[in-house]
């Protein structure tokens, strides 16, 4: 019989949360699929609590390689999955008992290539009803773009990230996660939301994701959040590329607010980042035309991302005595 899932599960580390993921995985109702263990080169018990659950169960694969981060396990998960399609699960999350029999039976009834679900927050110590299940689930199909403009709305993290997701495999033949990029489910979620003819949406919570005090998301700023920019001006030059320009432009003003943000936040919170802020300015440099273009941007605006161009010093001087005068104004 065919293999019709492979769902690939990153590892490294927190083996206390482990078997939670892992037991929600062989817990599904559907059970034509393989499991994929990356093993990061985790300094814990996790490769070894790994190769338990392969010896217990067949359907259980377990690929052990020096630590290179969440995108090189997803890509190795990849070139080794047998299945017609793809999931992903995080090994800290723990996932529906239905998950997986739900995207399934939505990708072949309608010949979807992605079929997306909601997700929720949970916190660490949460106990969750995982046979839960809502008797309404309303379904929405999407064309390419109008799974791209959900990028630009209030449920952007449920098309960028990829673990609530199964995927038609053949979107991966061109295309892989960015490594060393610590946003790396932003350098691709746009390119397999373009390449995929019908993606489906379900409203259904069967994913949980665990809200955890360590993780990076709230961990203290550091200098690899730049990848975040890095990652949203590749998305921008995409969407250029490809001659979407409602879509650029959405991308363009995006990667400028995130510029700035990123950039100021680096500049007062970390030390000796000179050279890196050189090197994301020319990111900016190169945008700054189809800036000075975009219909959506004021001209005040479009005054101080030239000054910025130019000296980001006196950008910074101008900035900060406006501010002043309107906190002034404010309180008077």
């Amino acid at each position: 019989m065919e293999l019709e899932i492979s769902i690939i599960v990153p590892v490294y580390n927190l083996e206390h949360l482990l078997q939670k993921c892992i037991d929600s995985i062989l817990s599904q109702t559907f059970t034509n699929f393989e499991l994929i263990l990356v093993n990061d080169g985790s300094t814990d018990n996790s490769g070894k609590l790994c190769d338990e659950f392969a010896k217990h169960d067949s359907r259980v694969k377990v690929i052990h390689k020096e630590n290179g981060g969440t995108a090189s396990c997803r890509n190795v998960g990849i070139k080794a999955a047998k299945g017609r399609y793809i999931g992903f699960v995080d090994n800290d999350d723990y996932i529906n008992k239905y998950m997986f029999e739900i995207l399934y039976n939505t990708a072949i009834k309608h010949s979807s290539d992605i079929v997306v679900c909601n997700f929720r927050k949970v916190d660490e110590d949460s106990q969750t009803n995982l046979e839960e299940l809502s008797s309404d689930i309303r379904i929405q199909h999407l064309t390419r773009i109008e799974s791209l403009n959900k990028l630009y709305t209030d449920d952007f993290l449920t098309f960028i990230c990829p673990w609530n997701k199964l995927y038609n495999k053949y979107l991966f033949e061109d295309i892989e996660y960015e490594l060393g990029n610590i946003n790396d489910d932003e350098t691709v979620a746009h390119k397999l939301l373009y390449k995929s003819k019908k993606t489906t949406y379900l409203n259904a919570e069967l994913y949980y994701y665990v809200q955890r005090k360590g993780s990076q998301i709230h961990s203290a700023f550091h200098v690899k959040r730049l990848c975040k920019v890095y990652a949203l001006k590749d998305r921008e030059i995409f969407f250029k590329n490809i001659n979407e320009t409602e879509l650029h432009q959405k991308a363009l003003k995006q990667y400028m607010e995130k510029f700035f943000w990123y950039y100021y936040l680096a500049k007062s919170r970390l030390n000796d980042v000179e050279d890196e802020l050189k090197k994301l300015k020319h990111t900016f440099d190169h945008s700054l035309i189809d800036l000075l273009k975009h219909p959506e941007i004021s001209w005040k605006q479009k005054v101080m991302c030239v000054l910025f161009s130019i000296n980001p010093n006196l950008y910074e001087f101008i900035r900060q005595k406006s501010i002043n005068v309107n906190q002034k104004q404010h309180l008077n």
